[in-house]
């Protein structure tokens, strides 16, 4: 989202340290800045819109494009667990 001159600032104070990284870490997730994230959890908070399967659908097949294969056997999942724990 840009910024607009026209639209007004507000300031928050005294986020607790965890919720601030959590958001930092949502933002990432989700290819936003900390002020975009922060944006759209308040916009989907007091506007809520109905779920729209067939975007959130379109939306998954595009992420799991990006993905390739994805190697699920048994074996190969012990592996990353057991990778992921080094």
């Amino acid at each position: 989202m840009r910024e607009n001159p026209t639209m007004p600032n507000l300031a928050l104070r005294g986020i607790p340290t965890d919720l601030h990284r959590e958001l930092k870490e949502a933002a990432i997730r989700n290819h936003r800045s900390l002020n975009g994230e922060i944006i759209a959890r308040l916009t989907a908070s007091v506007r809520p819109e109905p779920l729209d399967v067939e975007a959130l659908l379109h939306q998954i097949a595009r992420r799991h494009e990006t993905l390739g294969t994805v190697d699920l056997s048994p074996e190969n999942v012990r592996r990353l667990r057991d990778e992921g724990r080094r």
